[in-house]
């Protein structure tokens, strides 16, 4: 028995022996310090090999030259300007309109007075390829149209021509009647109640015209005379009753 007092001693003083053992194996586990561990961190340091990489390189100078200008925007004004014009139309539209104003009555014009012609007579001519040799000749007819085929012969006219010699020459005055210029069915045959002839045969340019007593009675017409053939020309002065 004396024994058991000195084993339980034994046992406790072991107990306390591993309890301290224990606890400084504890304390050592708690009391390292991570230092070595962030030590190699500075071993990560990218400054040294990020500096030449972005060293500027002389080629993008020319890039501002693709850089748009701001003038190319377009201004938002004018857009503002057309929506409020575009409001405003509609406001002006459903305005009522005004009143229309009474328009005068138009004077109706004086009505224009027919011009007279400036001479009474009018003249046609008609030119043939029979002319005499020896002399140059012209027939006329002066009458007074009175109705579809009805005439009447007008008497003291004469025809007065200008030669292309420069002289002047009439006609023998009208009569009340009338005789054919050459003959029945020659194909140049017309009614004439006067003639003018004279020698000799006188080719060029004539001014031809009806006078009364001297006086200009039917506009002034132009003809001329062939050398080859000869000719001879009739004229119709005639007026509307």
């Amino acid at each position: 028995m004396a024994f058991l007092p000195v084993a339980i001693f034994g046992l406790v003083g072991l107990a306390l022996s591993l309890g301290c053992s224990v606890g400084a194996l504890v304390m050592q586990v708690e009391t390292p310090t991570p230092t070595p561990f962030k030590t190699p961190q500075s071993t990560f340091t990218l400054t040294p090999y990020w500096t030449p990489t972005f060293t500027p390189s002389p080629v993008p100078t020319d890039t501002p030259t693709l850089t748009p200008t701001p003038t190319q925007t377009p201004s938002p004004t004018p857009t503002t300007q057309n929506t409020e014009s575009a409001a405003a139309q509609p406001a002006a539209q459903e305005a009522p309109p005004a009143p229309a104003e009474p328009t005068a009555t138009p004077t109706p014009a004086e009505p224009t007075a027919t011009p007279t012609p400036a001479f009474p007579f009018n003249v046609v001519y008609y030119q043939h390829d029979t002319g005499s040799p020896g002399e140059t000749r012209m027939t006329g007819w002066i009458r007074l149209d009175i109705g579809p085929g009805q005439f009447k012969t007008l008497s003291n006219f004469q025809i007065k021509a200008l030669a292309p010699d420069g002289n002047t020459y009439l006609s023998e005055p009208s009569g009340p009647g009338t005789a054919d210029s050459t003959g029945a069915g020659t194909g140049d045959n017309h009614r004439m109640n006067t003639k003018l002839e004279f020698r000799p045969y006188t080719p060029g340019v004539y001014k031809v015209q009806l006078v009364e007593g001297g006086v200009q009675v039917s506009p002034e017409v132009e003809i001329t005379l062939s050398a080859n053939p000869l000719q001879y020309v009739h004229f119709d002065f005639f007026k509307s009753q």
